[in-house]
């Protein structure tokens, strides 16, 4: 039998989740597009590179200018603005067809799905009670992942040269509105976390930075060239939604495993281990035959290595500082994103091909010996006195934190909050 909390509080969710659905779905095929769209109209691939960073430059300033907004006029009316923003851009994308325009546009792009993601995840925070927190953060994983995944294999519904595909994202981003906008039930306040300095969070682990960015500039490059990668490869558009999806499977699945160990283990040595599998699993790319399983690990490792380095900063700041820490974190995971597709499209037109994969070889390796080098110079901490794990997905906003944060407040405290009334 479900309690009557939990059906109060899926009841009170199920707007935000299938609103989310539409959006990670229309998100997850916008990437592939684009990229594939773009090979396809023969833009080099450091352009291709620089036009899907900006997507991440568009992010960050989101994540700034969004909680002003929502301050100013409130979670519906910036929610309906944003995927109006959403949607109308990816239809500019199919009817302009110039590097230079797409640049700008995918700008625009990263700022509404970043304000999307911060309504979305801030009004989950607020109608989930303490004891069903984690039922509800189980929930919207599940749902982000879910959706990414469908979205990568929609490619395979039309012929990449026409509209159609360009007007599905549209569709399903407008779509994301009417659970929103229709819900019998009030939108709640908001306040923006707050954020650290990245000098001062490297002065207290710059093992933690490090790994954060590192994890970033990996997913970017994956999510930004990586069906740039494989269409140069020649393979079709199914084999590349495919090898796009196993990447996100495998972000679903092992940071869990990984995180539980993590709790067991000094972080040092979690982060030294999984970096060197990253290295390892990243020369093994150019072997096609095993293509899929090796992406599956691939990205659940860069996963972890991002929620990892999340978990081992708040082991080495003051527990009122963790969320102000990680918020700060999660954007310079952004700024890690920005470079990777950059950096690695410059190398791919002119140098080899395989620099797709010989960058993440680079940086997991360089992951690995700073990781080595800190577990000597570092602080040591007591296993028993690290914080729990918790697996932190990469294309999320800061407000992500919030939900996490304020279960871990309330728990000490042993206060309880109510989900929001209807």
């Amino acid at each position: 039998m479900i309690s009557r909390e939990i059906r109060q509080t899926l009841i009170l969710a199920w707007p935000l989740f299938l609103g989310l659905n539409m959006i990670m779905m229309g998100n997850g095929l916008q990437g592939t597009l684009l990229s594939l769209r773009a090979n396809m109209e023969g833009f080099p691939v450091f352009v291709t590179g620089i036009i899907m960073s900006l997507y991440y430059a568009g992010f960050l300033l989101g994540c700034y200018l969004t909680p002003k907004m929502i301050a100013s006029v409130g979670h519906i009316r910036v929610f309906a603005a944003l995927a109006s923003i959403a949607s109308t851009t990816i239809l500019l994308h199919g009817v302009f067809v110039d590097p230079w325009l797409w640049g700008f546009i995918r700008v625009f792009s990263g700022v509404s799905f970043a304000g999307l993601f911060i309504v979305t995840e801030s009004w989950l925070n607020s109608i989930s009670s303490n004891k069903l927190r984690g039922l509800t953060f189980g929930l919207y994983l599940f749902v982000l992942h879910g959706s990414l995944f469908i979205g990568q294999f929609l490619i395979n519904l039309a012929p990449l040269k026409d509209i159609d595909l360009f007007v599905l994202i549209s569709i399903l981003v407008s779509l994301a509105l009417l659970p929103l906008t229709l819900a019998n039930k009030p939108a709640p306040g908001y306040e923006a976390p707050d954020k650290l300095p990245l000098a001062h969070l490297f002065k207290k682990s710059p093992l933690a930075l490090y790994s954060v960015f590192v994890s970033g500039f990996c997913a970017g490059t994956v999510f930004g060239i990586g069906a740039v990668y494989a269409a140069e490869l020649g393979k079709s558009n199914a084999w590349t939604a495919s090898f796009l999806a196993c990447y996100v499977l495998g972000s679903a699945i092992l940071p869990l495993i990984i995180g539980t160990l993590s709790d067991k283990l000094d972080r040092r040595m979690v982060i030294m281990v999984i970096a060197f599998i990253a290295f390892g699993s990243s020369l093994l790319f150019n072997i096609s035959e095993i293509l899929f399983p090796v992406m599956v690990l691939f990205g659940g490792i860069i996963t972890s290595i991002y929620s990892v380095g999340l978990a081992y900063m708040s082991d080495n700041i003051r527990q009122e500082h963790a969320v102000s820490a990680s918020t700060s974190l999660i954007l310079l995971n952004s700024i890690g994103s920005m470079i990777g597709p950059v950096i690695c499209g410059f190398m791919m037109d002119y140098i080899s091909l395989n620099a797709f994969f010989y960058s993440f070889s680079v940086m997991a390796f360089s992951l690995f010996a700073f990781s080595i080098y800190r577990s000597y110079v570092g602080d040591k901490i007591i296993v028993e006195d690290q914080g729990e794990f918790i697996p932190v997905p990469t294309r999320t906003s800061p407000e992500i934190i919030q939900i996490l944060d304020d279960d871990d407040a309330h728990t000490e405290s042993g206060d309880k909050k109510e989900p929001c009334p209807q």
